[in-house]
């Protein structure tokens, strides 16, 4: 089953598809690395992810792996990236 572009990806896929731990993950959302969306389910929120959101993660853990601390990989990611930021 193909995932469709605008369909947004919940917490485990991210985790998966940029290979860091939830624990990681929530700690990138507390800094403010990306914002999820938050959708409601009965009672339950979940967060949900856009692509853009997922190739952000992508790339500062790509950075972070070089060494960078995650910070300065967002502050690089801003500068030589800014696309990636549109409409954030």
């Amino acid at each position: 089953m193909s995932r469709l572009i605008t369909e947004p990806y919940g917490t485990a896929e991210v985790c998966r598809q940029v290979a860091i731990s939830l624990r990681q993950l929530e700690y990138w959302i507390l800094i403010g690395i990306v914002t999820p969306r938050l959708e409601q389910h009965g009672l339950k929120f979940f967060k949900k992810f856009t692509e853009q959101d997922v190739e952000i993660l992508k790339q500062v853990k790509l950075l972070t792996d070089e060494g960078f601390m995650v910070s300065r990989a967002l502050e690089k990611l801003k500068r030589d990236h800014p696309d990636l930021f549109n409409g954030q």
